[in-house]
Formats: C-alpha cells, sequence, structure tokens
C-alpha cells in the first residue's frame, strides 16, 4: 500500500478485487463477493474527501496517552481519620 493512499482509495481497490474474484466463483459465493463489493464502496463514499492518508511520513507521531488510576478510600480507612 502506498504512503499517501487514502482510506478511501484503499477500499474502492478491495471493491474491486471482490468483483474480480466473484467471476470466478459459484453462484452463491459470487453473490456474497459483490455484496462485499457494494460495502467496500459505501465505505468508500463515506470517506470520500475527508479521510487523510493512512501514513504520512515526517509527521510527528503522537503521544501516547496513559490513563493514572486514583486510589479510593474505603469506610475504614474514612472512619479512622
Amino acid at each position: 500500500m502506498p504512503d499517501k493512499e487514502t482510506p478511501a482509495v484503499r477500499y474502492r481497490q478491495l471493491a474491486d478485487e471482490c468483483r474480480k474474484a466473484a467471476k470466478s466463483l459459484s453462484l452463491n459465493d459470487r453473490a456474497a463477493a459483490l455484496e462485499m463489493a457494494e460495502a467496500w464502496d459505501r465505505l468508500a463514499d463515506q470517506c470520500a474527501g475527508g479521510t487523510p492518508p493512512f501514513f504520512q511520513p515526517g509527521a510527528p507521531e503522537q503521544p501516547v496517552m496513559q490513563q493514572q488510576q486514583q486510589i479510593q478510600s474505603t469506610k475504614d480507612e474514612t472512619k479512622s481519620s
């Protein structure tokens, strides 16, 4: 997959692959492959124009977010304070 490929472009490629594969499948499998192609096309339509490429070289990495736990006091600890 090229670095600057958008999800919409990739989804259209997957739809095309499903349609190509459908030509060599049995009737039931062909119907399933064509349904999958339609699903990929719908995803591509939803993403078209507004989705950035999967990978942008030189883009700064996003920092990893960490969650902190807070210790909750128990009933016994609150009585003794």
